[in-house]
């Protein structure tokens, strides 16, 4: 079940990551997988890109559109990049965009361009997890009083059933 809105804080263009805009979630969200019965909470404060589209297919593709509830919540489990999950990621991405009536073949295609060339991304934000949370009101960027670790399944309001495989 995905929530409704969305609000983010749009940030200035010098914020941009890789030529993508990207926006400070304002309000943090639950997202409830029909699928595993998991709960996943996307913090306040994150900051995304939406969906991560390469440029030449932003035409047909663009980062921000139905699908950018899904892209949100897809790119906080890849900047969590727990361990052995990218799988499951990518399984909740897919049916966040059925959840929010993305066309079957948008949905199939976005899912599979992640699968196939996804993988260089996944838990790759390690590295930038200071700068991965801001103050949707000033834009400044810092550091979460939380670590990754402490977000991974185990300490998620619900984990997914545990005979739930992607």
């Amino acid at each position: 079940m995905m929530p409704l809105p969305l609000v983010v804080a749009v940030l200035d263009s010098e914020d941009e990551k890789e030529g993508r805009t990207c926006a400070i979630v304002a309000f943090g969200f639950r997202y409830i997988h029909p699928a595993s019965g998991a709960q996943v909470d996307v913090p306040e404060g994150y900051v995304t890109d939406f969906a991560s589209i390469p440029a030449p297919v932003r035409g047909l593709f663009p980062p921000f559109g139905r699908h950018a509830k899904a892209a949100v919540l897809h790119d906080w489990l890849y900047l969590i990049g727990e361990p052995g999950q990218r799988a499951f990621a990518d399984r909740i991405f897919l049916d966040a965009m059925d959840d929010l009536r993305v066309s079957l073949v948008r949905r199939s295609i976005m899912h599979r361009a992640v699968r196939l060339a996804g993988g260089g991304a996944y838990a790759k934000e390690a590295s930038t997890w200071a700068r991965a949370f801001g103050n949707w009101r000033t834009g400044d960027r810092h550091t979460p009083p939380f670590t990754a670790e402490s977000r991974y399944q185990a300490h998620w309001p619900v984990p997914p059933r545990p005979d739930f495989r992607p």
